[in-house]
């Protein structure tokens, strides 16, 4: 599959990791899911669409990941990956009765946090993790927000409005 560059439009996203990603219960097909009237979830979409096992392994010949992985989700991946300057990791891990689930990693990945800031703090279980993950902010949003804020705050204040 040919990559993309960066700038390059991601039409099909990753569902954002939710709290509840540990405690909903083992993954669904997308279409079952959606039959039965809810959306998918995280878990749901990199289980059942993705072309990758808990035994993959991330080649050492660059900073990104296999884009057969992914599949329809392959330029978002590749863009998310130019912009942290790191490779995804194999976003599934086998379960403790051999079924697939979704990495605390991968999602950790994908919420632009370092690695380890949740996935390595000790006595966490698999749900636990997710949970915090779910529970989190994204980083570079926050950031784009306090910017935002901060440019409009400065402009209210240049107008005088809130020196009455």
């Amino acid at each position: 599959m040919a990559r993309l560059f960066p700038r390059d439009r991601a039409d099909k996203l990753f569902k954002t990791p939710t709290a509840n990603l540990g405690s909903n219960g083992s993954a669904q097909h997308p279409d079952k899911r959606k039959a039965g009237g809810h959306g998918p979830t995280l878990e749901d979409e990199v289980v059942f669409l993705l072309n990758v096992t808990p035994e993959d392994e991330l080649p050492d010949d660059g900073p990104h990941s296999p884009a057969e992985w992914w599949n329809e989700f392959a330029p978002a991946v590749y863009r998310w990956e130019c912009i942290r300057g790191t490779a995804a990791p194999v976003p599934v891990v086998r379960g403790p009765r051999g079924g697939v689930k979704l990495s605390p990693e991968f999602a950790e990945w994908l919420m632009g946090l370092e690695p380890g800031w949740v996935t390595s703090v000790p006595g966490l279980s698999h749900r636990e993790k997710l949970e915090r993950i779910g529970n989190g902010v994204v980083p570079h949003q926050a950031f784009y927000a306090f910017r935002e804020l901060k440019t409009q705050l400065d402009e209210v204040q240049k107008s005088g409005v809130l020196d009455a």
